[in-house]
């Protein structure tokens, strides 16, 4: 009669040994189904694009714990110099372009005259040059030695690293597509399935170069810095933006500017004179005709 309650003791402990046993197996088999189950048929393999480009865009970023660390950055650079002598500053600006592996890919040229003055006008030209990105800090150094004073200097980034990528995914996606309808092309038995498919086909490809061209664009940006570069003829070069100067110096600068504001006015006098000479003369011809004829009237 003792030993009864020690089986039904041990009885009762041994099936609740196999009741958690078969609840630990039939969560391990429901975990694995879930890993290994298909995540759909043939429909979703060949046209869950956003699906697949998330996955690429995750393969991408995953040595940086799936973080993009600005690998496509566009640069570009503005410069503004001023000059005495045009054409030996434009000279010195297409050698160093040339010794960079650098080229222009635009430029305009253009004359001005300054306000107050008519007796001559300047030139002025802008420069768009596209430098290789690692030739660019050589550039701007070799530029230093030019014999023109620089007036301002700005330098800009924009990071197209998470726009590059997701375009490399969905030209990826594309071109997986574009082989499966090929091969269902090829399977096609119907006129009306070879319409169809061929109309997909199309529109792939068509999309797919596009996103290429758009990739292309953006490594000709990436691989070579735009720089825009402008330099402006100068009879006198302007005091460089920021400079802290004493008063004694800014009352120098003052008489010197006005002095030389007179120095081309009167030139522009002098040449107005020699434009309005004939007029004079004529009006002096004409002055003594009357002058003659009057006193021999009077006479």
């Amino acid at each position: 009669m003792k030993q009864a309650p020690a089986a039904l003791w041990l009885s009762i402990l041994t099936a609740m040994i196999l009741f958690i046993s078969g609840c630990t197996q039939t969560g391990e088999d429901t975990a694995e189904d879930s890993v290994t189950r298909p995540g759909g048929g043939l429909v979703m393999e060949e046209f869950s694009d956003a699906g697949d480009m998330e996955m690429g865009r995750m393969e991408d970023g995953d040595s940086e714990g799936g973080r993009l660390i600005g690998e496509k950055v566009i640069r570009n650079v503005s410069l503004d110099y001023e000059t005495l002598d045009f054409t030996e500053t434009t000279q010195y600006i297409r050698q160093t372009v040339a010794k960079q592996g650098a080229f222009i890919e635009h430029s305009y040229e253009t004359s001005y005259t300054p306000s107050g003055q008519t007796s001559r006008s300047y030139r002025m030209i802008n420069y768009t040059l596209r430098v290789p990105i690692d030739q660019l800090d050589t550039f701007l150094a070799e530029l230093e030695g030019v014999q023109a004073q620089k007036i301002s200097e700005q330098r800009g980034t924009e990071d197209v690293t998470q726009f590059y990528r997701d375009t490399e995914a969905r030209v990826r996606v594309l071109t997986s597509k574009e082989g499966r309808l090929t091969e269902l092309l090829e399977q096609a038995d119907t006129i009306e399935e070879i319409i169809q498919i061929e109309n997909s086909l199309s529109e792939t490809i068509a999309e797919r170069e596009s996103l290429q061209s758009q990739l292309d664009y953006y490594d000709d940006l990436i691989d070579y810095t735009v720089v825009r570069l402008t330099v402006t003829e100068r009879a006198r070069l302007t005091r460089e933006r920021g400079d802290q100067v004493s008063f004694l110096r800014r009352l120098q600068e003052a008489l010197a500017d006005s002095f030389f504001a007179f120095y081309f006015i009167m030139q522009d006098l002098f040449i107005g004179l020699i434009y309005a000479l004939p007029y004079l003369i004529i009006a002096g011809v004409i002055g003594a005709l009357i002058f003659i004829v009057r006193r021999r009237i009077k006479r």
